[in-house]
């Protein structure tokens, strides 16, 4: 009597599911983040291009570099951040500070992220 013993061969579903779930996890991560770093980076660049028109031509009043981040929100459509940025005049130099929050909604908790940057003009 010649009795083959069958074995099982392949992999089971549970890897892939795992994979699966994994990556989806990372997505939703990513999904609650990118959004944020994308705001932060744009804020920085809007600072900077303050900086450099100061540099190049020095701004006058603080009407005048209002208009210019009121311009660069326009131009990034982020419109509803213009109460975000304060411009204040000390004697002879402009202090631009960009303060806002923001909140994540994660699964398991919800996080504040804070944002809050200046810079002087002379």
């Amino acid at each position: 009597m010649n009795i083959s013993q069958k074995t099982q061969r392949g992999g089971s579903a549970i890897i892939p599911i795992i994979i699966l779930a994994i990556i989806g996890f990372s997505a939703y991560l990513g999904i609650q983040y990118l959004p944020q770093y994308i705001e932060s980076i744009t804020v920085d660049s809007i600072l900077e291009n303050i900086e450099k028109a100061n540099a190049k031509t020095p701004l006058n009043g603080v009407n005048g570099i209002q208009n210019i981040i009121d311009k660069q929100l326009n131009v990034n459509q982020m419109n509803d951040m213009k109460d975000n940025f304060k411009v204040k005049h000390d004697g002879e130099r402009y202090t631009v500070r960009v303060s806002y929050e923001r909140e994540l909604n994660l699964i398991y908790k919800k996080k504040a992220i804070q944002y809050d940057k200046s810079i002087t003009l002379k």
